[in-house]
């Protein structure tokens, strides 16, 4: 019986092969890396839904200093400490202090961040100040406005070198230019701001895709809004005053007697409200609720 004798590849097989292989890694490598892409961005988006659900819980805390996120100045009594809210989009918090958004959300969430120690050294702190990509997460308070009080999570799921953010400024149209875009879009061009405010190669960046589409979806933001309410007194009674404290501040609002309807200003959603009663302060504690809504109650 003959034997067909062994061979080895011949030099046209070898790059025959390597062609072959060479188009599918340039069909696959888009594909591959598009979907690292969207599930690095879906998972930034539910770890910024848990960071939203912590913070809307914490609305309700009396606590202002250590627990309550929406401590705004204006908002809290002269003991407490305002909330330190991002006041950069590029640089990293090198440290924790008590009022810090995300030292909050760590108390919040049970932990106990060591204050004056930088969140990255303190790893359940780490995991909620970073994302996974190393880029601080991002909570702003919005303006002043009457009825609402709003707040914006922001997180960059790309590398700092690859997609920039616009310099943080404190401002209305800032804020707004960030609330109003549709960050979900994959076919979404830049807010008309940041354009002014990034260079021409930034822009590019977040405008690069194939078949129409951009990076600007890998912008992942949460809205927040706290609403604001007032509490009107009818003080009916011919001598006893209503002493309405709110904002941890003891008698923040005074009804005079028989004053007929007075109302507050408004009160951020879920502080504690404490009425008194009596001919003068402090009286005798009467009603003790947390405002959810506009209310009234009647002193007579």
């Amino acid at each position: 019986m003959r034997h067909r004798a062994a061979r080895g590849f011949s030099l046209l097989e070898i790059v025959l092969v390597l062609f072959v292989l060479g188009v599918l890694a340039a069909v696959l490598t888009p594909s591959v890396r598009d979907i690292i892409e969207k599930s690095r961005r879906e998972a930034e988006a539910r770890s910024l839904d848990e960071l939203a659900n912590t913070i809307t819980a914490s609305f309700e805390s009396t606590d202002l200093t250590n627990l309550n996120i929406a401590a705004l100045p204006g908002t809290i009594a002269a003991t407490d400490a305002a909330t330190i809210f991002s006041a950069s989009t590029t640089a990293l918090y090198t440290a924790t202090d008590t009022a810090a958004w995300f030292a909050k959300v760590a108390r919040s969430r049970g932990l106990s961040p060591q204050v004056g120690t930088a969140p990255a050294a303190q790893s359940e702190l780490a995991r909620i100040a970073f994302n996974l990509l190393g880029n601080s997460r991002l909570l702003f308070a919005g303006p002043d406005e009457a009825g609402r009080q709003r707040f914006l999570l922001v997180s960059l799921a790309a590398r700092s070198e690859q997609l920039a953010l616009p310099a943080y400024e404190n401002t209305a149209a800032w804020f707004d230019a960030i609330w109003n875009q549709d960050w979900e879009s994959r076919t979404a061009t830049l807010p008309a701001p940041w354009q002014s405010r990034l260079t021409a190669a930034q822009i590019a960046a977040w405008h690069q895709g194939s078949g129409g589409l951009t990076q600007v979806h890998r912008c992942v933001v949460r809205r927040i809004v706290l609403p604001k309410f007032r509490l009107t007194v009818n003080s009916n009674h011919p001598t006893e005053q209503a002493f309405v404290s709110f904002n941890n501040t003891p008698n923040a609002f005074t009804a005079p007697a028989n004053s007929g309807a007075t109302s507050t200003p408004e009160i951020l959603g879920g502080r504690l409200i404490t009425i008194n009663r009596g001919t003068a302060w402090p009286g005798v504690e009467a009603l003790r609720f947390h405002l959810r809504e506009n209310a009234t109650v009647t002193v007579q």
